[in-house]
């Protein structure tokens, strides 16, 4: 099995896991389980570019694209925190995370376009 079909899978276990806490059970940690589980989503996307698995097996590349997973999953977290915090909770702290989210997404955007 491939690294990327693993992270699919437990991405969608933890989905599938958080959506019958949050429903069913009325759990507010369905709203917890869903952050690891777009985490896995992202690294699952990740290992499934040719670009990311090219930069995996190049000299010196592991630590690159060890940055670039960090910071793909650092702005899917702060999104889903953002997101969870806003429309779940109505709590207008989510908008904190605006900040943090857009300087990982373009820190990012700037990493995966250095590679070209």
């Amino acid at each position: 099995m491939q690294i990327n079909h693993m992270f699919l899978a437990a991405g969608l276990v933890l989905s599938v896991i958080s959506k019958v806490l949050q429903f069913k059970y009325k759990m507010k940690i369905g709203d917890i389980i869903v952050i690891p589980a777009a985490m896995f989503f992202v690294l699952a996307i990740l290992f499934s570019l040719s670009k990311f698995k090219n930069l995996l097996t190049a000299q010196n590349g592991m630590l690159q694209a060890g940055v670039i997973a960090l910071l793909a999953c650092l702005s899917v977290v702060c999104f889903q925190i953002m997101m969870i915090l806003l429309i779940s909770h109505h709590n207008k702290l989510g908008f904190a995370f605006i900040v943090p989210f857009l300087l990982a997404a373009g820190a990012f955007i700037y990493k995966w376009m250095a590679l070209v």
